[in-house]
């Protein structure tokens, strides 16, 4: 009889622990995120003037509290002890009139999204209007910079706020010195294709972003500092190395800084489905990876550069509603409801993105990772020169709708569903208008 009791006992038990986890499982299926209106769009900042381009530009080391996580892939990522490359900030200040704007490259995986308040004081202090942060997006650099949990979780390791605070002063100490070195400049730029760098993530029936853009501002015939836009995924460098690396942009600027004098700003294209074409295939090694910047800084020789005539700096930044999230790309069906509320809750319901016009070079600057049939809808749209991923913010990929709608390519990665592309295409055109109407120094 006893025995009879605590069979029939284990049974209530079990029978309650599924009753709850049936529970569980129908309450957290449930709709629960919020309704959203996408494309709704607000002009946060708008400016135009003209005047003698003046250009500074300097660079900041991190020093990582090793150890230190390392970031790039997903939740087993080795713990580094030490640095294999250095890890930099490269910083870039323009200035046209009484309009001085920033740009920054810094050798992590995306840009903290805190960083332009984390540096609002040194922004005032040095009279910069407008800051642009882009991630180099390699994927051996330091992790525990993101207080977000997906990132936490996702890519960049446990938060730790003395790191953030690590890339925030190096911010910083790379404007300053950018800000005090400025100087006249002129501006000359050009495009080359080399489709031997790059290959396309989602097959051989898609295309990837070849490109090679330079940007080089000069005074007299001094290099002072030089954009490079690329698109490929950095990740030649070990994956599972306990060491930190740069990847080959590190690589790449340093071999043009070394070689042309100046401070060079690598930032990323349209780099959601383009991966780097390794020198010794099938191979991650450090070999693999100052090879192939060899090989991208020879590609970049070869553009031709002409000078822009213009004298006009401009810009306008954008905040734009976004739709819905989607996970049915990213969990099986039953699953899909609870992602969806996963994603309400973590992924960002808007986003920002800026057009900044330099001359007659323009620039797109979104904080996603667009595809190149993504990032050319893009261009179209707001007549920019190049599109740069993975700027001030992270939202994730973003590819074409036909794609979405066929769970093809990269937006098996996407967050949200089809209309995204078609909502950011929609706030480009915007900035390209609102450029084009006569708002004079308006903010």
């Amino acid at each position: 009889m006893r025995v009879r009791s605590i069979s029939r006992l284990r049974y209530k038990q079990l029978a309650a622990a599924l009753l709850t986890l049936l529970l569980a499982y129908w309450v957290s299926s449930l709709d629960w995120c919020p309704p959203q209106t996408s494309g709704s769009i607000t002009v946060l900042a708008s400016r135009t003037t003209h005047g003698e381009f003046l250009a500074g530009a300097g660079t900041a080391e991190f020093l990582p509290p090793f150890p230190v996580a390392a970031a790039g892939y997903g939740p087993a990522r080795p713990r580094a002890n030490k640095s294999h490359t250095p890890l930099l900030v490269r910083a870039l200040v323009i200035q046209a009139g009484d309009l001085r704007v920033g740009i920054v490259s810094v050798e992590l995986l995306t840009p903290p999204p805190s960083l332009k308040s984390a540096t609002q004081e040194t922004l005032n202090e040095l009279g910069i209007s407008e800051l642009w942060t882009a991630a180099t997006h390699t994927h051996s650099s330091m992790g525990s910079y993101s207080p977000s949990l997906p990132f936490q979780a996702g890519g960049v390791g446990l938060y730790r706020q003395e790191v953030h605070d690590i890339v925030t002063q190096s911010v910083s100490i790379a404007l300053k010195k950018a800000t005090a070195a400025l100087i006249p400049v002129t501006l000359e730029y050009g495009t080359f294709t080399e489709p031997s760098l790059v290959a396309s993530r989602s097959g051989p029936d898609s295309n990837a972003d070849a490109r090679i853009t330079r940007a080089i501002f000069r005074s007299n015939s001094k290099k002072v500092a030089e954009l490079t836009i690329f698109s490929a995924h950095p990740t030649l460098f070990p994956h599972k190395s306990r060491e930190l690396s740069a990847d080959y942009p590190g690589e790449y600027s340093g071999i043009i800084e070394r070689a042309e004098g100046g401070v060079v700003l690598f930032l990323q294209g349209s780099v959601g489905n383009a991966r780097a074409i390794p020198p010794t295939p099938g191979t991650n090694s450090s070999t693999n990876v100052s090879l192939f910047a060899a090989g991208l800084a020879r590609s970049a020789r070869s553009v031709s550069l002409q000078p822009s005539e213009s004298n006009r700096l401009t810009f306008t930044r954008l905040r734009v509603a976004l739709p819905r999230v989607d996970s049915r790309r990213l969990l099986p069906a039953p699953l899909q409801n609870i992602g969806n509320n996963a994603l309400c809750r973590f992924a960002p319901a808007e986003a920002q993105l800026s057009l900044l016009r330099l001359g007659t070079l323009s620039l797109l600057l979104i904080p996603a990772e667009a595809t190149y049939s993504a990032g050319r809808a893009l261009e179209s749209a707001s007549g920019a020169t190049r599109v740069v991923s993975l700027a001030d913010d992270y939202i994730g990929y973003l590819d074409s709708p036909e794609s979405v709608q066929a769970g093809q390519g990269e937006s098996r990665l996407q967050y949200y569903g089809p209309a995204l592309l078609d909502t950011l295409t929609a706030a480009a055109l915007a900035a390209e208008k609102q450029q084009q109407a006569p708002h004079e120094g308006r903010k």
